[in-house]
């Protein structure tokens, strides 16, 4: 039985072999055929979504596939199935082809060509002709199984009655046993190596934990698990005990506590606690962090002494707009504490929105990453006090990329309140120094210049010695006023372009009594003129300073030499003197102020210091420069250099000689016929059909007078005419508006001010009153002109009234605003002189009332503030000059006033500029 059985089992062991290859070829088969699917779904996945997740199947199913055609290689070695492995190799190697092709188009060229070469790629047929050689080979195999199997059932059938079952059990269980004994010793041996690798793990972590771990037992034992450094001792004394306390504490909530070792240094233990009764205990070493965080804490409260010892405004805010720090002066604007206004919103807080002028423009300034500068903004607190500030806000970025601004705001209250009662300080000084001081100067030189009568010979001296300190006193308070202004930089210009040379003689004459009293003569070297842009008055103040400073060192008898050099782009003005020149210690020292070379002679040659200081402000500020040359016992030539401007001068007068009119009308049959009523009466005519013709007409054609149809083509009439009289150069040229006449407020509105329309024509036009509005704006009425002088020192009225007997005119008199209003009702005025600081108010308030009559009465301001500042309403054109008491006598105003008289209206302008 034992040969019978071994043959049987022999017999059946081949059988299952055979059993088992057939199996596992057929395995393979399936294998191959599922990896192939795989690859043509991932593939095909791929082309349709261009998901990367079916590129993992695609490429898992191309590893499988090779690995299973070694194996099916292999098990069909023996098989003589070379010429079908072969054509299978072929189509296998052609279907991974198309696919890999199908996946590189769809990342070249997209899904829809992709797809459309998926269609024409031939897959399908690959993979038909792979599914029926598989299909074959696992048919065939399938068979061979069923013949195998059936032939082990009938070995077995055979065996049963030949071998005893118990035979064939103990050979199963044997089979069993050895593969179950093979697989319990692999597993043993991988569990071993896990289990190797975990205790290495553990080992490495507790080495690399910097803190101490124990491990607690529910019977009071402490194991120490790691301790720094990777080494393992006793558990410190001090450490047992508070364990042993924490272990009797009846709160099993306690997790945490502090402790202190023998060597003073600090730890932080922690406790975590498991179900079972064990606990973990973690001591870490926090000496060093706490040291840290007591710097910390002293350099948090060194900050907060600094900014809150600050008086100005420091706070820092995030970009959501969280104040992150601020100082005791900034919270207290809310009235609050900073510790109530750190981290929060200031838009959130109680009064928040007082703040609003420190906090715009964070958002642009984090984008632009630069500064952000404000000279002077207001801001009130919470109890309604108005704080004016000067901001400064940078923006800066933490380590962690967080934006912040820091904004700093320096309180400038007390510097506005200090320059607002300088301000006022000098205006008191300006008003009474200045008015008496005209008036007394005035009246010396009407004595002296004998239209009081004779002065007797005894009294002449007595009477030049009070003219000339009066002069003196004028000019020292002059200088004072004009060296505040310019450090302050309210010193306004009002250049024009003139010709220099008249305005150097000028500038001589008047200095020829000063001269005089010297002994020393001025003489201006004849040569060629040029114009420049310049302020007459300051040029004057110039050469004045420089004439001055000439004559007072010069021996007696000798002369100053005045130049004028004209050069191809500037012009240079030189004065020159004989005296003993500039030491060489104070050359460097010329310009400054109150600066003088020898104070020994001060009392005798007078002067301040400040002349020269005044005099290189003003040529700065002109556009030019100064400097001088200076020889020791030969002299010293102080120049100044102004740059040029070149003009083309176009008459405002036809070949003919007759005065230009610019007629501008859309109806150019209209402006025809006004223009040939005008000619016939001896006027030139220049027509423009729309507004931006008149522009053109106007840039390049000088006009005495306008007239415009208010219905443009282009523009609306009004705006035209305010838009011209915006500009300087039109602001007093006579316009007529030709159409029917806006409603009263609107009419009103724009027959003065800034508009001025002299007069309004109806259409269909009367030739009579065409020609007699156009006479009126090309010359004056003959009559009497009425003349208001608004001044409330009587004596200053008086005098002027003396200086303008001469004159056609009816001055009439007002000390006040009221009394100017009710003159100003009682009848229309054709010039008012007015002084801006007037008992009752600022005189610059008429300037609209006077806007406001039929026509603009224009006006002369003869104040003592420097009417340099803005004056509201100065700029609406009806201010014709503006004269400074004491700067400008009362003979100034008298001439200017004649001259208005006799040649009003002003002569028309080139280019926007007054004709010579």
């Amino acid at each position: 039985m034992a040969w019978q059985g071994k043959r049987t089992q022999d017999v059946l062991l081949d059988t299952n072999a055979a059993i088992a290859d057939s199996l596992e070829l057929i395995t393979v088969v399936q294998g191959m055929f599922s990896a192939l699917q795989d690859v043509e779904t991932g593939s095909r996945g791929y082309v349709l979504t261009a998901a990367p997740d079916y590129l993992a199947p695609y490429r898992d199913g191309r590893e499988r596939l090779g690995s299973l055609r070694d194996e099916l290689g292999r098990m069909l070695a023996g098989r003589e199935r070379a010429t079908w492995l072969a054509k299978l190799d072929a189509d296998i190697a052609r279907r991974l082809e198309i696919a890999a092709a199908n996946v590189e188009r769809r990342d070249r060229l997209g899904l829809e060509r992709a797809a459309q070469a998926v269609a024409s790629a031939g897959g399908k047929e690959t993979m038909d002709a792979l599914r029926a050689q598989l299909g074959e080979l696992e048919t065939k195999e399938r068979a061979l199984l069923a013949r195998r199997t059936a032939l082990a059932a009938s070995i077995l059938e055979r065996g049963r009655w030949q071998v005893l079952g118990g035979s064939l059990v103990i050979a199963l269980l044997m089979v069993w046993f050895l593969r179950a004994m093979n697989r319990t010793l692999r597993r043993q041996a991988q569990l071993a190596r896990i289990a190797g690798a975990g205790e290495a793990r553990q080992a490495a972590l507790l080495r690399a934990v910097p803190d101490d771990l124990y491990e607690l037992h529910a019977d009071g034992r402490i194991e120490v698990l790691s301790q720094a450094g990777g080494q393992r001792g006793e558990v410190p004394a001090g450490l047992a005990g508070a364990f042993a306390d924490l272990a009797r504490h009846p709160d099993r909530s306690l997790v945490a506590f502090d402790w202190h070792d023998d060597g003073g240094r600090d730890h932080e233990v922690r406790i975590a606690r498991s179900d079972g009764g064990e606990s973990l205990a973690i001591v870490r070493n926090v000496t060093e962090a706490a040291r840290a965080r007591r710097r910390l804490r002293d350099q948090q409260a060194f900050l907060r002494s600094v900014v809150d010892a600050d008086e100005n405004l420091i706070f820092v805010r995030d970009a959501g707009g969280r104040v992150l720090l601020c100082n005791q002066a900034f919270a207290a604007l809310l009235g609050l504490q900073p510790g109530q206004v750190e981290g929060q919103r200031v838009e959130d807080l109680p009064g928040g929105d007082l703040l609003a002028p420190l906090l715009d423009g964070d958002t642009a300034l984090l984008r632009e990453a630069s500064e952000l500068r404000r000279p002077e903004l207001a801001v009130a607190d919470v109890h309604g006090h108005e704080r004016w500030f000067q901001l400064l806000k940078r923006p800066m970025a933490l380590s962690d990329q967080q934006q912040l601004v820091l904004a700093v705001a320096v309180d400038v209250s007390a510097r506005r309140q200090v320059e607002r009662m300088k301000a006022e300080f000098i205006s008191t000084v300006s008003h009474e120094l200045r008015t008496p001081l005209t008036a007394i100067r005035g009246g010396l030189s009407m004595v002296t210049g004998g239209m009081a009568g004779e002065v007797p010979e005894a009294m002449r001296p007595l009477l030049e010695i009070a003219h000339k300190n009066s002069e003196r006193l004028v000019r020292l308070i002059n200088d004072i006023l004009d060296i505040e202004k310019l450090e302050s930089g309210r010193l306004v210009l009002n250049l024009q372009p003139l010709a220099l040379r008249p305005l150097l003689a000028q500038a001589i004459e008047q200095i020829g009594g000063y001269a005089g009293e010297f002994g020393v003569r001025v003489h201006l070297v004849p040569g060629e003129d040029a114009e420049v842009d310049v302020d007459p008055d300051r040029f004057a103040q110039v050469m004045a300073n420089l004439l001055s400073n000439a004559i007072k060192h010069s021996p007696q008898g000798e002369e100053v030499v005045v130049v004028l050099a004209v050069r191809d782009d500037h012009v240079e003005v030189s004065v020159a003197d004989r005296g003993a020149g500039i030491p060489e210690a104070f050359r460097g020292r010329v310009f400054e102020r109150f600066a003088q070379a020898d104070s020994s002679d001060v009392r005798t040659r007078g002067g301040t210091g400040l002349g020269l200081a005044i005099t290189r402000s003003l040529v700065e500020q002109l556009g030019g420069s100064i400097g001088f040359d200076t020889q020791t016992d030969h002299g010293t030539c102080f120049f100044v250099r102004l740059p040029r401007t070149r003009r083309d001068a176009v008459s405002p007068v036809d070949a003919e000689g007759r005065q230009r009119v610019l007629l501008v009308d859309g109806d150019t049959a209209a402006a025809t016929q006004l223009a040939a009523l005008l000619e016939q009466h001896g006027h030139a005519t220049v027509v423009a059909a729309s507004a931006a013709q008149a522009r053109q007409v106007l840039a390049s054609t000088p006009v005495y007078a306008l007239t415009v149809n208010l219905a443009l083509p282009d523009e609306d009439g009004l705006a035209f005419v305010r838009a011209l009289r915006s500009q300087q150069a039109y602001r007093h040229l006579p316009i007529l508006a030709l159409g029917v006449q806006p409603p009263a407020p609107e009419r009103e509105a724009v027959s003065g001010g800034a508009v001025g329309i002299v007069d309004w024509l109806h259409k269909p036009l009367d030739p009579a009153r065409v020609v007699e509005a156009v006479r009126a704006c090309l010359r004056g009425s003959g009559a009497p002109a009425q003349v208001l002088h608004v001044e409330d020192d009587a004596d200053l009225r008086t005098l002027v009234a003396h200086l303008l007997e001469d004159e056609a005119l009816r001055l009439h008199g007002a000390g006040s605003l009221a009394e100017a209003r009710r003159e100003l009702a009682a009848r229309h005025h054709d010039l008012v002189i007015l002084d801006l600081m007037l008992p009752d108010g600022d005189g610059s308030e008429l300037l609209a009332e006077l806007a406001a009559a039929s026509p603009p009465t224009l006006a002369i301001i003869f104040s003592a503030l420097d009417t340099d500042a803005v004056v509201p309403g100065a700029d609406s054109g009806l201010v014709l000059r503006r004269l400074v008491k004491s700067r400008h006598s009362g003979a100034t105003l008298a001439a200017v006033i004649g001259d208005y008289l006799r040649n009003w209206p002003p002569r028309p302008t080139t280019k926007g500029h007054p004709m010579p």
